[in-house]
């Protein structure tokens, strides 16, 4: 365990919770469930629970995760924490896993802070710009994608819709618990705990739950665009095999009559029997072709004339 003490009289405990007997030594003097203690070294989701008791005796407790590869959901980083008015203990948190968590940054920011809470959200401070950077680099792939979607169109552009926007709902995922605890932390702590890194990742939060929200709606937009083109061109490939099977109806209609196989056919005998078959099929041809210009089936869809 590691620690460090802060000259306005508060402690950041950096510690292993699979030792849960030090832990509870810790912690003996807040109303923290012995099951939380006991098990919270195996915890792989996101939890949160609080101690409202006045006195002092506030507190806040949980696991966050503050990394997710949007392509493999057990690489991820979670982190342990627990938050009161003298004392701030994490552990599981990988200075070296994202590249805006600098712990030398965080311990000077902290020795400007007067509580745990606002050294813990000096942490998040850290955590919540690297949402923002992984949110810029959806952007430019978004941007890039859009542009691309004006030339061409198919399945793998559809694939690449399809994966932004489970980027987007993996990063959403990761902002969702941050807010909960931002919003936890006021109903837990009274004003005198928030500083300034409370209000600054509570405007980085809310600016990453926008960007989420505008950048989704894009890439949904840009879906709709790509199931309007599939519709349309659907239909008309349908359209196409609609019309030819309807003008080679005549000609397989009467072929098949004229190629039934009975003793007694008159047709048999006449001198111009196939040139009669043959005009009377195009004939027939003609008059079904003319009839499907006329209702307006022939050209664009979606381009009908007036009636």
């Amino acid at each position: 365990m590691e620690n460090h003490s802060f000259s306005k009289g508060w402690i950041w405990h950096e510690m292993d919770f699979a030792d849960p007997d030090q832990l509870q030594v810790l912690l003996a003097d807040y109303h923290v469930p012995d099951d939380w203690i006991r098990h919270v070294y195996k915890e792989d989701q996101n939890t949160l629970q609080m101690n409202r008791t006045a006195g002092g005796k506030e507190s806040l407790w949980g696991t966050i995760t503050y990394k997710q590869r949007p392509d493999k959901r057990e690489a991820e980083k979670m982190m342990h924490f627990f938050i009161s008015r003298e004392v701030l203990v994490t552990a599981h948190l990988d200075f070296g896993s994202l590249e805006s968590l600098d712990k030398d940054r965080i311990l000077t920011n902290m020795e400007s802070v007067a509580s745990p809470l606002e050294g813990f959200m000096a942490i998040l401070d850290d955590v919540t710009t690297s949402f923002l950077s992984q949110i810029d680099a959806l952007e430019v792939d978004i941007r890039k994608l859009m542009w691309e979607l004006e030339e061409e169109n198919g399945e793998k552009v559809l694939d690449r819709l399809m994966n932004l926007r489970h980027q987007l709902l993996v990063m959403k995922n990761l902002i969702i618990p941050i807010s909960e605890l931002h919003m936890a932390s006021k109903e837990a702590f009274s004003e005198d705990c928030r500083e300034k890194f409370f209000d600054r990742v509570g405007r980085q939060i809310h600016r990453c739950e926008y960007l989420i929200s505008q950048y989704t709606e894009e890439v949904s937009t840009m879906v709709d665009l790509e199931e309007v083109t599939a519709s349309v061109m659907g239909n008309e490939i349908m359209k196409s095999l609609t019309v030819i099977t309807l003008l080679f109806t005549p000609i397989s209609a009467w072929g098949a009559w004229w190629g039934m196989n009975f003793k007694y056919m008159p047709e048999l005998d006449e001198k111009y029997g196939y040139l009669f078959a043959a005009l009377f099929i195009l004939i027939n041809t003609a008059l079904l072709f003319f009839f499907l210009k006329t209702k307006g089936w022939m050209g664009d869809i979606l381009n009908r004339k007036k009636r």
